[in-house]
This record gives structure tokens, sequence and C-alpha cells, in this order.
């Protein structure tokens, strides 16, 4: 008997937050008021008197979104690193270094890269200000199978009381109450107000967790074990365990409901799934923050030249001019940086991540 194969080609597309703009730009306050006078001149000198890192801490995923979005549309992978058996391992999880980590690497080695426009340079701090915070965020280090939460549909019980994905509960909804709790007045959501000022609403969160850095505050004493495997191994390693972190929390916290069952689509999370991860969203934004000044201070706190240097002969350069930006990167060595094109990136304040699938289904009849 003749037998037909039939190939089908399945697109799956994915929009969902990552943090949201409010955990974005809470990293990036917390950030700056601990970067070293020598880091933040650097800052200065690439982006402008007095700027503010919060500024455009959403700006990579909002560049995402709007009439140019497609020349962004590279930019879209580097938001996370899928992790399915809840150990990430760079060279299988992070592709020709097309992830959150190798983003972060990439963008780290740019700072300090003046061959490079000084419009790339700023680029590349509004990504690593932005990918920083992305890399804490446990769910953008989540499943491949269900898209890092977003293809669990949950009703939760705090916020807004509706329904809505996981990855969206742990990048908005816990902050949400969160802020909603700490705000003096009417608080609003941040999915009812992405393009508008929303300082008023995260400012009360980034004061709480910045008490909490302060000396003597909750978090001061755990500080130090936050940035030593930075300063004992390096960036590129201590990013890799800033995802594995992350992973880590994802399955034990964010995967799981209050009673030890893993959650499953259209469950429901009560208050009780709110009251005891918020203290885990809290302290994640609270280590984006301290590491993120980090990686600044360790960047440029040996930087004394103004004087363009070529990359390194780890690093391969790709112009955003030489290559179509809709593509990613081309494929480098685990061992080498890739710089991905800059350049073509603009701002506005929308929050979305979105991850794109793609799948082949083979079908074969016999007739």
């Amino acid at each position: 008997m003749p037998t037909l194969v039939f190939v089908i080609t399945l697109f799956f597309v994915r929009e969902a937050s990552c943090w949201g703009p409010d955990g974005h730009a809470v990293v990036a306050e917390l950030a700056d008021t601990r970067m070293s006078s020598k880091a933040r001149k650097w800052v200065y000198d690439i982006m402008g008197e007095g700027y503010r890192l919060a500024t455009s801490a959403s700006w990579a995923d909002s560049i995402l979104y709007g009439n140019n979005s497609g020349e962004w549309s590279w930019s879209k992978p580097l938001h996370y690193a899928n992790v399915d058996d809840c150990e990430f391992v760079y060279a299988r999880d992070c592709p020709n270094n097309v992830c959150v980590a190798g983003a972060i690497k990439n963008y780290t080695a740019q700072l300090t890269n003046t061959s490079l426009t000084k419009e790339q340079r700023q680029d590349a701090v509004k990504f690593l200000v932005h990918f920083m915070g992305d890399v804490h965020e446990p769910l953008n280090a989540g499943r491949y199978t269900d898209l890092g939460g977003n293809t669990i549909s949950v009703a939760i019980n705090f916020a807004d009381y509706e329904k809505t994905n996981l990855h969206k509960v742990w990048g908005e909804k816990l902050i949400d109450e969160y802020e909603g709790e700490l705000y003096p007045g009417p608080y609003i959501q941040q999915d009812a107000d992405y393009n508008k000022d929303r300082t008023q609403y995260w400012s009360v969160s980034a004061d709480e967790i910045g008490r909490g850095l302060a000396s003597g505050g909750k978090y001061a004493g755990k500080v130090p074990s936050w940035k030593s495997k930075c300063e004992s191994l390096g960036i590129d390693v201590c990013v890799n365990e800033m995802v594995q972190e992350s992973a880590t929390l994802a399955c034990n916290q964010a995967y799981v409901n209050v009673d030890g069952s893993q959650i499953g689509n259209d469950d429901g999370l009560l208050m009780g799934y709110y009251t005891s991860r918020i203290e885990t969203v809290k302290e994640q934004l609270a280590k984006g923050a301290v590491r993120l000044a980090w990686v600044l201070d360790n960047t440029f706190d040996n930087f004394t030249t103004t004087t363009p240097q070529p990359p390194t002969s780890t690093t391969t350069t790709i112009s955003s001019t030489s290559q179509s930006s809709s593509s990613p990167t081309t494929a480098a060595p685990s061992s080498t940086t890739t710089e991905l094109p800059n350049g073509a990136f603009g701002f506005s304040s929308n929050r979305i991540c979105q991850y794109v699938l793609v799948g082949i289904l083979v079908v074969v009849v016999t007739l």
C-alpha cells in the first residue's frame, strides 16, 4: 500500500511579561544607589550627565513592539534561558551564546569597547540593565515545555483576582499585590498602566527593599554571599550561576503550589501562594540590584582610557550595518563572546518578552 507522509510545521508564539516595568525599575534604581563613583562617572560619560538606570530599565522589552519592532526581533531569545531539568548547562541551554547569560556577558564586554559607537555603547548599557533584571526572574529560567509558565493558565486570589498565566504571576502580579499593600493611595496594576510613568508605584517597593539592603537591614548580611562567586570566579561563571539559581527557584517554588503539588493548567493560586512567595521575589530583586552594581563596578573600576581599542582576540563583533537586525548572531565557540548588533534599538514603555517555538509534526498515513 502507498504511504503518505505529511510534515506539518507548527509555530507557537508566546507573549509574556518578564519582570514587569516595576520589577525592572526597582533593580535598576537600587543598583544606581550602589554603584561606585567611578562606575557612575563612566555611565554618565556614555549615557549623559545625571542619567538614572531606571530611566530605560524596560527598554529592551518595549523595543519588541511598535512600528520598528521587526528590527529587534533577533533580541527576543536574549531575555531567558530554557532549563527543562532544573539544571542550567550553558553549552546546551545557550546555543551560540544566545540566551540571557550570553547576552549579559556580551553587553558587559561592549561597555568598554571604545571601537563601538557611543549609540552602541548606550544600547549596551540599557540591555545590560534589563537582562540583569531578567536573569533574576525565576521563570525566565523555566521549562521549555511550558514556555516558562506561559502556557499554564491560573486563577489568582490576589492582585486583580483574574485569570492569567503563571509567568505573568511572577513577572507582575506578585509585585502588584506587594506594591498595592505598600502604596498609600489607590493602586493601579502594571498591565493597566504600561505606557505611563509608574515611579510613584515602584518607588514604594524600591524604598522598602532598599532599607533591607542598608546597613543593619535584613539583606545586608547576605550581600557578600550574593557577590562571592562573581568576585572569586568572574562574570562568565557567576552569570551562569545566576541562571542556575533562578532555575532552582522555578522548580522549587514557582511551579509548586502551597500544598507541594505541581501547579497545573487552570489551577487556582490562593493568597497563601502570594504570602509564601513574595519574600523570594523581593530577595531576587535585591540580588539583581546588588549584582548589577557589581558588574558595573567590576567593568568600569579598572577602565582608564577613552582611546578606541580593538576588540579582544576572543570577541567577535558583528556590526549592525553588516547584518540584518532580524538575525540574532552568527555561531561562536562557547569560549568566546559574540557581540550582537547594536544601535537599532529604540524605547517605549511596554513590558513584553516573546518566545517563539518551532515544532515539526510528522504524520504517516498508510492507504
